[in-house]
């Protein structure tokens, strides 16, 4: 998986323009606002607008395919795009400096630091991550002697970029926008920077009784370290490098920790449980941020730890010792049940939907009310725009029970009317299609699916849970478009 995260759009208050002769004039253009945003988890993602004049400037960023690991035997697709989002035009004769390091440390040697112009405005970096030098694939341009995009806006690259685990830095700088000669005077250029994450693929056979149980461990932030199965307590445990400073933390808008394990069903005690315990550097977690899978596979048990920005700084003010990994723990436990989903995310898009049901007890053959609310997964902030979606319900054999088509949230919120036949435990998912606002085109990148389940009867605590403390939550299940 890739994951993006904009940790700022520098402010510039100046272009420098080349007429045709040559000749530099200097125009003085509004200063371009400042802006912290990150955009964690999504394949595709809209990072907030700057204003360049008249226009609030937005750049575009997507990954094809949506998620990367180690294992990935393709070409990675990573496409720019800056655009007036007041009218969703695309910007032309952009060019932008590409630097690409891998890790967080500034001064790392990058991998990447070159110029590239697209006269279309939509660059396309197809990157093959092989071992050796970084090779550019373009022509370069006369006048910045930039690499030059294609038609179709495609510039190949050769080289270790994406090729290991873990996360890789991508800085941004808009050099021109709409002529090769007008150029932003040096230090005032727009400017983003994104971290993208490969998945980390970790293997281990892991011995209980005279059984052998294969465990994946991926991890979407850094790479996995020190695994570890306690056959007498049933207990896993891994860690991987984290920098648990505080103030660097706290000066982040946002920050995403996504692991997630996967064991066969086949394992009994553990594949087959319900609920387990979990913990952070020894500190217990709970509710949002454990989330259990049994829906992607017939075959296998997929758990996911997935700490957002606001339970990294609880965690980090917990922690007398600080050390220089985030370790991780989890066991079964027999006595936890199941409940009714009060909040589920979709696999792609970053979209929260909190569930929450009326009368609070759940009860066979009654009219039950449905509210739903549409959030960002990441920010935790409501979703003011329309939503359109579909919803269905599944009785245990996999039967549809429930189907709702094109539904639409206006103002990202909507209620359904549902009645469950008998006593039962049942599944539900929240297809979101579309999100539009004031007539504007339908923004497509939120699209996903998100997967929960109905206990029948039930008294909902999480649905309570997820409306008081849970919209900053952060989920992703990427499985299905893994697999694909």
């Amino acid at each position: 998986m890739l994951f993006f995260e904009s940790t700022g759009v520098r402010a510039g208050k100046k272009l420098l323009a080349f007429g045709f002769l040559g000749l530099l004039v200097l125009l003085v253009l509004p200063t371009l606002a400042s802006h912290h945003a990150f955009a964690d988890g999504l394949f595709q993602e809209n990072l907030p607008p700057a204003s360049i004049g008249d226009r609030d400037a937005s750049l575009f960023v997507k990954i094809n395919p949506p998620i990367l690991t180690t294992e990935t035997e393709q070409d990675a697709f990573l496409q720019f795009r800056l655009f007036d989002a007041k009218n969703d035009e695309t910007i032309k004769f952009t060019t932008f400096v590409i630097e690409v390091t891998k890790g967080t440390d500034p001064n790392t040697r990058p991998l990447l630091r070159d110029v590239f112009h697209t006269e279309s405005g939509l660059l396309t970096l197809k990157i093959q991550p092989e071992e050796g030098e970084v090779r550019v694939f373009a022509t370069k341009e006369d006048f910045l002697q930039a690499y030059k995009a294609d038609p179709g806006g495609t510039i190949n690259i050769r080289g270790p970029i994406l090729l290991e685990g873990g996360l890789y830095r991508f800085k941004i700088d808009v050099l021109t926008v709409d002529n090769i000669r007008n150029l932003f005077a040096p230090g005032d250029e727009p400017s983003f920077e994104t971290f993208l994450s490969v998945g980390d693929i970790y293997k281990a056979d892991v011995q209980s009784g005279d059984q052998t149980y294969s465990t994946t461990v991926i991890s979407y932030y850094d790479k996995v370290q020190d695994f570890r199965f306690d056959p007498a307590t049933l207990t896993y445990s891994w860690s991987m490098p984290f920098d648990w400073n505080v103030e660097r933390i706290q000066a982040a808008a946002s920050l995403f920790v996504h692991e997630e394990i996967i064991v066969p069903k086949s394992f009994r005690g553990v594949g087959d449980s319900v609920a387990f315990n979990a913990s952070v550097n020894g500190v217990p977690i709970s509710g949002r941020m454990l989330s259990l899978d049994p829906f992607s596979s017939e075959e296998e048990l997929t758990l996911h730890f997935l700490l957002n920005r606001n339970d990294i700084i609880s965690l980090a003010q917990q922690l007398s010792d600080k050390p220089n990994t985030m370790q991780f723990e989890f066991f079964p436990v027999s006595d936890g049940g199941d409940q009714t989903s009060g909040e589920i995310a979709t696999d792609t898009g970053g979209m929260l939907v909190l569930l929450v049901w009326s009368p609070d007890q759940l009860t066979a053959n009654t009219d039950l009310t449905l509210g739903l609310e549409f959030h960002d997964a990441f920010s935790g902030d409501r979703i003011t725009k329309d939503v359109t979606y579909d919803l269905r319900t599944f009785d245990p054999e996999g039967y549809q029970l429930h189907s709702f088509i094109f539904q639409l949230a206006e103002g990202g919120s909507d209620s359904l009317t549902l009645t469950f036949p008998t006593d039962e435990k049942y599944r539900i998912e929240v297809e979101v299609k579309e999100v539009t606002f004031d007539g504007q085109a339908p923004d497509l990148t939120r699209n996903g699916i998100a997967r929960g389940i109905v206990v029948v009867p039930e008294f909902p605590m999480g649905a309570i849970l997820a409306v008081a403390g849970a919209l900053g939550s952060i989920i992703m299940f990427q499985r299905l478009a893994r697999k694909a």
